[in-house]
């Protein structure tokens, strides 16, 4: 991607998640980021292309986040809390209309986000599982096929709100706690031997 591109796509993607995408309009974009309408639009054609180029910046950014996480961590519940603080970390910075805005204004940008969880999140979940039984941390009859979608498909609910609607409780704090129900749910008993010792010694778990 040219830089300068680059560099607008990611101002913008900053700009929609704090404030929602379908109040943002392309003259309050290009206002905010300091540049003409026609600037703006010699880079991409409509709100649509810009919204989905955003959205894929952030699946780059969330690939590789999660590889290096990969790399730090060779234990399987290490890395899926690494990857659940990210992930909570990611949810607390983003406005909560956002992917209401996605599902009913930019059908394909969401159709890009649900083809992003099908084959790059579920990878994920899919090989953290695999590993944790392997490892002996995790349940050795989890149905891998089965978790990983129940994981997915309650995220997608978590993000649409469909399960707290109108709710006063955050989407990050919403996510943790669904991780801490998730992670005791898939652990063996040795794991849950190793996460208690981990839960002794972190206060925010």
């Amino acid at each position: 991607m040219d830089p300068k591109k680059r560099e607008i796509i990611t101002q913008a993607t900053a700009i929609y998640l704090k404030f929602g995408i379908k109040s943002v309009t392309m003259d309050e974009m290009a206002r905010q980021l300091g540049i003409s309408k026609k600037t703006l639009y010699s880079y991409v054609a409509d709100k649509n292309e810009l919204v989905e180029q955003c959205v894929l910046l952030e699946h780059e950014g969330e690939v590789c986040q999660i590889g290096e996480i990969n790399k730090q961590f060779e234990n399987a519940i290490d890395e899926m809390l690494a990857i659940s603080r990210y992930v909570a970390g990611t949810l607390k910075k983003i406005h909560p209309s956002i992917f209401f805005d996605l599902a009913k204004y930019h059908p394909n940008a969401l159709k890009i986000m649900n083809t992003h969880k099908r084959d790059f999140v579920r990878g994920c979940v899919v090989d953290n599982l695999q590993r944790g039984i392997k490892q002996g941390l995790y349940r050795s009859n989890l149905n891998v096929e089965v978790v990983s979608m129940i994981y997915l498909a309650t995220m997608d609910h978590i993000m649409l709100g469909d399960i707290f609607p109108e709710s006063p409780f955050s989407l990050d704090s919403i996510y943790q706690e669904f991780f801490r129900y998730h992670i005791k749910g898939i652990s063996s008993a040795s794991g849950l031997e190793y996460l208690n010792e981990l839960i002794k010694n972190d206060e925010n778990f």
